[in-house]
């Protein structure tokens, strides 16, 4: 049977109760990976992080909270395990992801002989937003473990989370040799896929995440550190700020639009 890593802190025993109902229920074991709690790390220990950043945290203008930082690194340390026990292929969830019997029929029905190992299968929790902006492929679909999942196309800006996922050996490697001297959040799979760490990326959708982030300790901190940067920036910085903003919005905008009409093309040929 395929090994399941919960990625949960320790601190959370609320959810670790709930996920663990939710997977006893189906007799499906599992393992809890204590997860990394950024706020206890050291100021000179996120600082070494921060310095190390590069792709999506570069690129948005704050550095690395001390949640990123710690989610991210909890995940290495799930990679880390699959390297020690030579697991060929793992499914790795956070522990607030919502299961039914499908999660139960893909774990149990589950066989990894033929997939490519340079390939991320996610297995949902995407946002609605995330969902209505990517594009999944009709030609392109293969099963696994009773679900059907679908290549995405020209999607991956669109693709976040890290709260479910099927993630083999091969990538697990590639991804801690790029840690050594980099640091990227847990769900850049962007930046994996431009640096063809990961070949392509796969999407089902029978595992869900909560929709409303008002409770993430995360997303809480990534606003106040938004927030610091505009407050600590002068009036003629905050101007220039909002033209860049505005044309970036704009070159986005059209991108979009264009984007838009080049994938309706690509899936009416691909029909």
């Amino acid at each position: 049977m395929l090994k399941i890593y919960i990625v949960s802190l320790k601190k959370d025993m609320e959810k670790r109760r709930t996920i663990s109902n939710a997977l006893n229920k189906y007799d499906i074991k599992f393992r809890f990976v204590n997860a990394i709690y950024g706020k206890e790390l050291s100021d000179s220990i996120l600082d070494l992080y921060r310095e190390k950043s590069t792709a999506a945290i570069v690129e948005r203008g704050f550095p690395a909270t001390a949640g990123e930082i710690g989610c991210s690194l909890s995940h290495l340390l799930v990679y880390q395990d699959m390297l020690d026990s030579n697991i060929r292929w793992t499914c790795v969830l956070e522990d607030d992801v919502i299961l039914d019997k499908r999660f139960k029929d893909f774990i149990t029905t589950f066989s990894g002989i033929e997939l490519n190992p340079n390939i991320l299968y996610l297995l949902g929790g995407q946002t609605d937003f995330n969902k209505k902006m990517i594009v999944k492929s009709f030609k392109y679909v293969t099963t696994i473990g009773g679900q059907k999942f679908y290549k995405t196309i020209k999607s991956n800006p669109f693709i976040h989370g890290s709260c479910c996922y099927l993630i083999s050996l091969d990538l697990a490697k590639s991804i801690i040799e790029l840690s050594k001297n980099n640091f990227i959040v847990a769900d850049d799979w962007e930046f994996l896929v431009n640096l063809n760490i990961i070949d392509k990326i796969f999407l089902s959708d029978f595992v869900d995440h909560p929709s409303d982030f008002a409770s993430s300790s995360i997303q809480k901190e990534r606003e106040v550190a938004s927030k610091k940067i505009s407050d600590s920036t002068s009036e003629n910085s905050v101007f220039g700020l909002r033209v860049k903003r505005y044309i970036k919005w704009r070159l986005w905008l059209t991108k979009w639009q264009l984007r838009t009409i080049t994938l309706k093309i690509y899936r009416y040929v691909e029909k």
